[in-house]
């Protein structure tokens, strides 16, 4: 890109030496929007973009000259044109922000971010933080702690494991800092004005946790010929839409929050900007689209799209029709997940000054469109098979699950599957009503900040029986607000959140061994390390080791799944009987592995509902005839083929039953969502591993154990009669050998 740059002549301070950052810390900018700094710069430069602006900033070099020069903030015009400077605004520098500049402009001051690396500080992006000057987000405070000055409460955010750390309050009075899960788009009337505190969005977010950590999924949503206006960003060209929207989705330079595309020419523009921060700066223009992603909080795994983006955006418009549902003070994320779990939904009207919802079942060929300046309407260009919702009543939470086609199934409280559950056949509802705690313990409702909430778990993998969970079947988090009226009255409608399955802490026992066979089961991940993190869903190798026996001379009868402690009644699960995999999408055939010298089994990791820990239980059989094991013909009930499995099916006289044994490991498994549980149930699973551990773990059959102890014994007595002989004779012999 040609660059080109004016010198101005002035006389200026010295540049403080807070613009030059140490080894601990990582140069960033900071983003200040509709800001310009008051004085004169010492550089202009048409850079192209913001990005390279800021480049030349950060390692203090003239765009034209490659020259070293001290850079301490530049303001930018949203085009391509940067204004260089080497002081900032105060409180770091000694200038000031003029009082009201056009909204084209924008401000990025150099700061230090203590104890960060580059990558976590995002400088791959033209800044890591946007500041809002004098304002604050309320409610949404996951963590507050007391730093030495700003730049130590950015570093706290972008280094924050535990959750997601999308925004920041700093204080500036005492330093203190509030790290919070919501930003000013997710929660925009939690926004408030506030002397003395300054609020930062996180922009270091990726496409992985833009969402935040409890699931959610990008949809586009599209506005034909419409543009954001006086602010370009990352240009390429693109041979279809899906390739722009794809480029949004991957884009490392740019956090993405709009792009735009002209399907003539072809021309896709990533933007960090949108109709939210440029409210002022949009309209309509011929031959552009416009498409923004927006989180939602919904299973999208059930939904197919005819069209790349998931809803059509009609500014200043709204549908007639009756309304199948609604919801009010949400956003329009909220407004859109609510759409995903209602299986009528075809539109939607969005009044954008009372922060309502309202679904309908009807599109724009099938109802009036009228004007409505309040309103949007969003045709929904997707169709769902699966949708779950939420009532909040005077009885409690009652959830709610729709199907295209019938289904059979089961709906239940995570962990309480024996006293709060509901099982259907055939069926394209089903729904359960999960009461306040205060009414009962049974469905493991709590209240929390005000709400109360429920963990629900829908089993859709036909796994029997139903309390199996597996990576088929969904979770949800569903909440009613217990603070307001929304619990006295049937119809308030909630959107849930569906979260997945992640790695969490696993535990596996070691299996004792008592000789006179050592034989081992073991649970291993897919690089075959031994197995500390697991989750639902993934996947697991059952692997059989015996020194005394190769893979030929083993094989497995029986595995069986049992619940270690929890809640309620524990039902075994059978893994393979007779020799064959009951479900061989969850737990495969058992093959024989001679290069390792052992048996193995695919495995999925799986739960058994009331606790974190499944025990593995499995029955080996050891041949000692010359032909080994015999080979197992299993069905498969799904496809109707047949499969071969290394475990016994029928007893069978053409081999020598020379033992079986029954080997035991312990699996831990969580879901995501869980950490509140997490520690109550380790003092649980504690006491109870100490004590499986102790027995039930290797047993040998009686026969087997007998004829070993006789076996051993008359090979010491026949040792003991060859060491009587050889003394014997060499006492005879001794004499003779003297006389010669």
């Amino acid at each position: 890109m040609l660059i080109a740059a004016l010198f101005i002549s002035a006389l200026v301070s010295p540049t403080l030496a807070v613009f030059e950052c140490s080894s601990h810390e990582t140069t960033a900018f900071v983003r200040i929007a509709r800001a310009r700094l008051d004085g004169t710069p010492v550089v202009i430069s048409t850079a192209g973009h913001d990005l390279t602006c800021a480049q030349y900033c950060r390692n203090n070099i003239e765009p034209t000259t490659g020259a070293q020069r001290v850079c301490a903030s530049f303001n930018f015009d949203g085009r391509e044109t940067c204004y260089f400077f080497d002081d900032a605004a105060a409180p770091a520098g000694t200038s000031q922000l003029t009082a009201n500049p056009s909204a084209n402009n924008f401000y990025y001051e150099k700061t230090c971010i203590p104890n960060v690396s580059a990558h976590e500080a995002c400088t791959y992006r033209s800044f890591s933080f946007e500041r809002t000057r004098n304002t604050q987000l309320e409610g949404f405070i996951k963590k507050t702690v007391k730093t030495e000055n700003r730049e130590a409460c950015l570093s706290v955010c972008l280094k924050e494991k535990d959750f997601v750390c999308k925004s920041v309050n700093f204080h500036y009075a005492d330093n203190s800092c509030e790290l919070n899960v919501e930003d000013r788009r997710s929660k925009p009337t939690h926004v408030k004005m506030a002397e003395g505190v300054d609020y930062y969005d996180n922009n270091c977010l990726s496409r992985q946790n833009r969402c935040g950590p409890s699931g959610g999924n990008l949809v586009f949503v599209k506005t034909t010929n419409f543009e954001i206006r006086y602010y370009d960003h990352t240009q390429s060209v693109e041979a279809q839409e899906s390739y722009c929207l794809q480029k949004c989705l991957d884009s490392l330079n740019t956090f993405c929050r709009s792009v735009e595309f002209n399907p003539k020419e072809k021309n896709c523009i990533v933007s960090d900007e949108d109709t939210f921060s440029r409210a002022d700066q949009q309209g309509q223009v011929v031959g552009k689209d416009y498409y923004e992603p927006i989180c939602v909080a919904a299973d999208l795994s059930s939904s197919t799209c005819r069209q790349q983006a998931a809803f059509e955006r009609f500014i200043g418009s709204s549908i007639e029709g009756e309304v199948v549902a609604s919801a009010q003070g949400v956003t329009i994320s909220d407004c859109i997940s609510l759409c995903f779990q209602n299986l009528n939904c075809k539109s939607i009207n969005y009044d954008r000054t009372a922060s309502s919802c309202f679904i309908y079942a009807v599109g724009r060929s099938d109802a009036n469109i009228k004007a409505n300046p309040s309103m949007d309407y969003y045709e929904f260009n997707c169709e769902s098979q699966f949708g779950g919702m939420a009532l909040c009543t005077n009885e409690g939470i009652r959830f709610i699950v729709n199907t295209k086609e019938p289904y059979t199934g089961a709906i239940y409280a995570a962990e309480r599957f024996s006293t709060c559950s509901q099982v259907v056949e055939n069926a394209k509802q089903i729904s359960i009503t999960f009461p306040p705690p205060t009414v009962t313990s049974d469905c493991g409702t709590v209240i929390r900040d005000g709400k109360m909430e429920a963990l629900v778990v829908v089993s859709l993998d036909g796994v029997l029986p139903h309390q199996v969970t597996t990576e088929w079947d969904r979770f949800y988090r569903v909440s009613c607000d217990v603070s307001m009226d929304k619990m006295v009255k049937e119809g308030s409608v909630v959107v849930t959140t569906i979260f997945e399955a992640s790695s969490q802490n696993t535990t596996v026992l070691d299996v004792a061994t008592p000789p006179p066979v050592s034989a081992e089961l073991q649970i291993l991940n897919q690089l075959e390390e031994p197995l500390h993190k697991a989750s639902i869903g993934d996947p697991l190798l059952l692997v059989i080791t015996s020194e005394q026996a190769g893979p030929h001379n083993m094989m497995v009868t029986e595995c069986t799944a049992t619940r270690v402690g929890g809640y309620g009644d524990s039902v075994p699960f059978t893994l393979i009987e007779n020799g064959c995999p009951r479900y061989p999408a969850l737990v495969g055939p058992v093959e024989q592995d001679f290069d390792k010298n052992r048996l193995k089994s695919d495995l999925r990791a799986f739960r058994l509902d009331g606790s974190y820990d499944v025990q593995i239980i499995c029955s080996v059989m050891f041949c000692a005839g010359p032909n080994g094991c015999p080979v197992s013909n299993c069905l498969d009930s799904g496809t109707n083929e047949l499969f071969m499995s290394h475990g016994r099916k029928k007893r069978s006289v053409e081999f020598e039953n020379d033992g079986e044994e029954t080997l035991s490991a312990v699996i831990r498994v969580f879901a995501e969502g869980e950490e509140d549980e997490k520690s109550e149930m380790q003092n649980m699973t504690n006491s109870i591993t100490s004590s499986e551990s102790s027995h039930d773990l290797v047993c040998l059959s009686e026969i087997w154990f007998v004829s070993s102890v006789v076996t051993i014994s008359l090979v010491c007595l026949l040792l003991s009669a060859l060491i009587v002989v050889w003394g014997c004779h060499n006492i005879h012999a001794q004499p003779v050998k003297n006389m010669a």
